[in-house]
């Protein structure tokens, strides 16, 4: 299991969110109002909940090899603009380790333009690993990508 605090922006990554885990204050806070879920599965009673909770619930479901490019920007886009109003975000994944954190890590190159430094095996983050492996397009065409949104 893997979370991740982020310090760029108002953002966690961590593994699937459970009707305990929307339930507990220290995972979901009161000051967050946004959830993505970059996974395939989802939970009908935690995204209930989430709803209840005043906060969004956006769905992008991407395999992990490989990942859906479309599906992926669409995430990274929506990561963008609820970042904007400062709040929490939660993004997760099935288990917080590849998915979740690639998002967020390519979040930050559309952000700030430089790679989060997160070592993955061997690579300087997902990000960077994902498109080594062939998941994602080759860094420098995702860069490009990213540099758009």
């Amino acid at each position: 299991m893997q979370i991740t605090d982020y310090t760029f922006a108002n953002i966690t990554a961590r593994p699937f969110m459970t009707i305990g885990d929307v339930n507990n204050k220290w995972i979901f806070t009161e000051d967050t109002k946004h959830v993505i879920n970059v996974c395939m599965h989802q939970a009908q009673e935690a995204i209930e909940l989430i709803h209840a909770k005043g906060a969004t619930f956006d769905w992008f479901p991407t395999d992990e090899r490989p990942m859906d490019l479309d599906i992926v920007l669409q995430a990274i886009a929506k990561l963008a603009e609820y970042d904007r109003d400062g709040s929490h975000i939660i993004v997760h994944c099935l288990h917080g380790n590849n998915r979740s954190r690639t998002v967020v890590e390519a979040y930050h190159y559309a952000k700030l333009g430089t790679h989060y430094e997160d070592e993955y095996k061997g690579y300087t983050n997902h990000l960077i690993w994902n498109c080594a492996q062939g998941y994602l397009p080759p860094l420098p065409e995702m860069e490009r990508l990213l540099s758009k949104i």
